[in-house]
């Protein structure tokens, strides 16, 4: 209900704004054919509709809970100037009758609501802090705690950290601990034993719960509810895309390949241009691995110098890498450097929504420190995937092979045409293109 009520006030705002500009431009007599114009708007309202509807999910608009300020009023002023874009767009694409739309309203329109929805927003996050208040949390377990504690510096306003409890046993006073605080974080530390005491206690005392989910949790939070006899039972189901999907998937997966293709020619042939004035090569081929781990080239415009592991051997990207060019760094910072894998998706070695393919040396090294690493190689790697849209660029191996398992656990077409909407999002946010940091550690 909540939700639906932002998007109708919403809705209104941008309609709103442009009819405002409409109606300020005409008493200053700035458009040539009022009614000629107007109608323009008239013919593609629907249209404007649908794509801030789009550009809302895409950026997380439809929930603000947990944003930080800078991270809303950043989150509307590009929505707001991808619609100006896509209004003129939409004109364009119905230039016979809407092309008479003026840009002077597109612009004025899109600074109106920018600043309206902005103040709604806020204006939400203020009266849902003054009504929820700060909510305090215990952290219960230690090794996820430091992370924990970041994130809840972050959202500082929502929440405060009232205690911590890293030494405890099945004799602990968990009643007092629950109790006395809002929420609770379970670390993954945390024995089957103990834990199911702790969520006991939490439904008693009417507490949330965070807790980051071990590869046992995804598989049965993924299973289907089935009945033997009269015995009510849930089914485990295997981790694999049946044909059917499989076969759905390889299509789609070839008609988004040429619209890309098509769509993104002009900016790939100057970055190629770029690329070869920075000196070396083009193109970077790299041996990856994909479904049932088979290895594949996969294919990038070069980011970095030349034989750029020569001395140092395989390692992972870091912070502020030296080996990155300049050239190098543009591109990954908006992703243009992948352009080259539609080739991979349209040899079949690669699909659109996947696991991203890793090498052999790190696939090895990472299935010795975490056996379950293995099971993501049950479907093709992707171009991006769960992990790419929901965690950063350096978010930790553990966390990423969640993101994967949940992705095939839960498996749909709809989900991969979510997953590549909200790709976009990840092209205007900085810490999707960080190198592998502190955070990446296997221990963390």
């Amino acid at each position: 209900m909540k939700r639906s009520l932002y998007v109708i006030l919403d809705l209104l705002i941008v309609y709103g704004s442009i009819l405002l500009a409409y109606f300020l431009l005409f008493q200053l007599e700035m458009l040539d054919d009022f009614d000629k114009n107007f109608k323009a708007f008239q013919i593609i309202t629907p249209f404007i509709g649908i794509f801030y509807l789009v550009l809302m999910y895409i950026f997380g608009l439809h929930n603000i809970a947990r944003k930080t300020v800078n991270e809303l009023i950043y989150t509307v002023f590009l929505i707001s100037v991808l619609m100006a874009v896509g209004i003129m767009g939409i004109s364009f694409f119905v230039r016979e009758t809407a092309l008479a739309f003026p840009r002077s309203v597109i612009l004025l329109s899109t600074l109106f609501y920018f600043l309206l929805l902005s103040f709604w927003r806020l204006l939400v996050v203020f009266i849902t802090g003054k009504i929820h208040g700060i909510k305090t949390i215990t952290i219960i377990g230690d090794r996820d705690s430091k992370i924990f504690e970041a994130l809840m510096n972050k959202y500082q306003n929502h929440y405060r950290i009232e205690n911590r409890c890293a030494d405890f046993d099945i004799s602990t006073d968990f009643d007092a601990i629950i109790e006395s605080v809002d929420e609770i974080f379970l670390s993954t530390d945390i024995p089957q034993k103990i834990r199911r005491k702790i969520l006991a206690l939490s439904i008693k005392y009417k507490k949330g719960v965070f807790f980051v989910p071990e590869y046992y949790d995804l598989s049965i939070m993924a299973s289907t509810f089935d009945k033997t006899s009269d015995l009510p039972t849930y089914r485990v189901n295997h981790l694999e895309l049946s044909p059917e999907d499989e076969f759905v998937k390889r299509v789609v997966d070839i008609v988004l390949a040429c619209v890309v293709l098509v769509t993104v020619l002009p900016f790939a042939l100057v970055a190629a241009m770029l690329v070869k004035l920075d000196g070396g090569p083009v193109f970077y081929s790299q041996e990856r691995l994909t479904k049932n781990n088979k290895p594949f080239k996969i294919l990038k415009f070069r980011t970095m110098i030349p034989d750029a592991e020569k001395l140092s051997g395989p390692v992972l990207a870091g912070e502020d890498d030296t080996r990155i060019t300049k050239t190098g760094k543009l591109m990954r910072t908006i992703r243009i450097d992948e352009v080259p894998q539609l080739i991979n998706i349209f040899k079949g070695e690669m699909s659109f929504v996947g696991p991203r393919p890793e090498r052999p040396f790190f696939v090895e090294q990472f299935e010795q420190e975490i056996p379950e690493y293995r099971y993501r190689s049950v479907v093709k790697a992707g171009l991006t995937g769960l992990a790419q849209v929901e965690g950063k660029y350096n978010t930790s191996v553990e966390n990423k092979l969640r993101y994967d398992l949940i992705y095939i656990n839960n498996y749909s077409l709809w989900q991969d045409l979510l997953i590549i909407l909200r790709t976009i999002k990840i092209l205007f946010t900085k810490s999707s293109a960080e190198g592998v940091g502190i955070m990446n550690n296997l221990d963390t």
